[in-house]
């Protein structure tokens, strides 16, 4: 009666057992029983599994970022890596909601903005990636110029003058202390 009732309403209701099951079909099971199972031929199995491992297949995005002095809420650029394809020229950019990669775009004078996107995401799940792996990259990417920016920064003249009296004692301490008196003296 409650399967019924949730039919009526709309979306059958699928129990985790009956989602397992599927799963173990569509990833683990031979093509035979797949088919067996679904009513379909082989072919359309291996169709099946093509396609659903596909969309569960991860693509792997790398973000490559570079700070610049900012401009406004523009604070850098990007390079894009998504599975082997690489973009380039992706603004960084700090909104109001954090940082977020904004598409690459040229020149165009035939639009309202006087620019053109040359590259699109689409994809909300895919964009929030990106965004994500670019604050990411720009966090690495600053903390990187501040280490860079640290290790060239000459030290106080105070520190520099101490670090030299130190190491004058410690070149003084190794010499052999000279002769004293004249019983000392062989030259004569």
């Amino acid at each position: 009666m409650a399967n019924m009732q949730t039919a009526a309403q709309g979306a059958p209701v699928m129990d985790e057992a009956a989602m397992a099951e599927m799963r173990r079909l569509i990833f683990d099971a031979p093509i035979q029983e797949l088919a067996d199972a679904q009513g379909i031929s082989i072919d359309e199995a291996v169709q099946l599994r093509v396609e659903k491992n596909l969309e569960a297949a991860e693509v792997p995005i790398e973000v490559s970022v570079r700070p610049i002095e900012p401009q406004g809420k523009l604070i850098g650029f990007a390079s894009v890596n998504i599975g082997g394809i690489v973009i380039d020229d992706f603004k960084v950019v700090n909104g109001k909601n954090g940082i977020f990669l904004g598409e690459p775009s040229k020149p165009d004078p035939t639009t309202r903005t006087g620019y053109r996107s040359t590259a699109r995401v689409t994809n909300r799940a895919l964009q929030e990636r990106l965004s994500a792996a670019a604050a990411d990259g720009y966090n690495v990417a600053v903390e990187k110029l501040i280490a860079r920016a640290e290790a060239l920064r000459p030290k106080p003249i105070r520190e520099q003058m101490a670090n030299a009296a130190k190491e004058a004692a410690r070149e003084n301490a190794a010499r052999p202390a000279p002769a004293k008196g004249k019983e000392a003296r062989d030259d004569r």
